[in-house]
């Protein structure tokens, strides 16, 4: 009968050594939790081509995208998006794309172009959200740089003398720093007729009178 007894005792004691869970079990960290996906840009439902990505302080980077409906700047904090906007030409459409973008002490400077011929650029100040501040005038072609070492994104758009006609004319620079929020304009390059790169430095020559 004891030894019975003793049975039954030593084959509940092994049930119950199964049950605790070990000292390592205990201790083990928690599984992280599983991220979701990214978050959809809106206008990029049907998928967007990412043009540039301007890193900025605390995490944060600005986006330039290209989608359907045209372009769209995403401003993110980390993986969360915080902002986004579409910059719109002088006839109030959306410029259709980005082609670069350049950012500095919260400010950015982007370009765009749109039709045929035809380009822009934004100045934007990005901090709890994305500002437009000043559009540069339009033109044939756009760059954004720091032209003058000042850490802030400034600004090149090439313009036709339209002389004698749009197609035919010589085309000159127009280069544009960053001041107070606005780009402001510094100078032409001299006209030319072959392609010519854009400044890398602010330019200061006079500009062309009959546009």
């Amino acid at each position: 009968m004891k030894r019975g007894l003793r049975r039954c005792m030593l084959a509940l004691l092994g049930v119950l050594t199964l049950a605790i869970p070990s000292a390592a079990e205990m201790t083990r960290p928690a599984a992280p939790p599983v991220a979701g996906p990214p978050p959809v840009v809106p206008g990029c439902e049907q998928g967007c081509e990412t043009m540039f990505s301007a890193a900025l302080p605390g995490g944060h980077r600005l986006d330039g995208l290209h989608g359907v409906g045209g372009n769209v700047l995403a401003y993110w904090d980390g993986a969360n998006l915080v902002d986004t906007t579409q910059v719109r030409g002088s006839d109030g459409q959306p410029y259709e794309r980005v082609t670069a973008g350049l950012c500095g002490a919260g400010r950015c400077a982007v370009a765009f172009e749109f039709g045929a011929h035809s380009a822009a650029v934004a100045a934007l100040r990005v901090d709890t959200k994305i500002t437009v501040v000043d559009t540069a005038v339009e033109g044939v072609a756009a760059d954004v740089r720091d032209l003058n070492g000042d850490g802030l994104p400034d600004a090149a758009v090439r313009q036709s003398t339209y002389e004698p006609s749009f197609a035919l004319a010589p085309l000159y620079w127009v280069t544009y720093v960053q001041q107070d929020d606005h780009l402001v304009p510094t100078g032409c390059t001299t006209p030319v007729q072959a392609y010519e790169e854009a400044p890398i430095t602010a330019a200061t020559g006079a500009c062309p009178t009959n546009v």
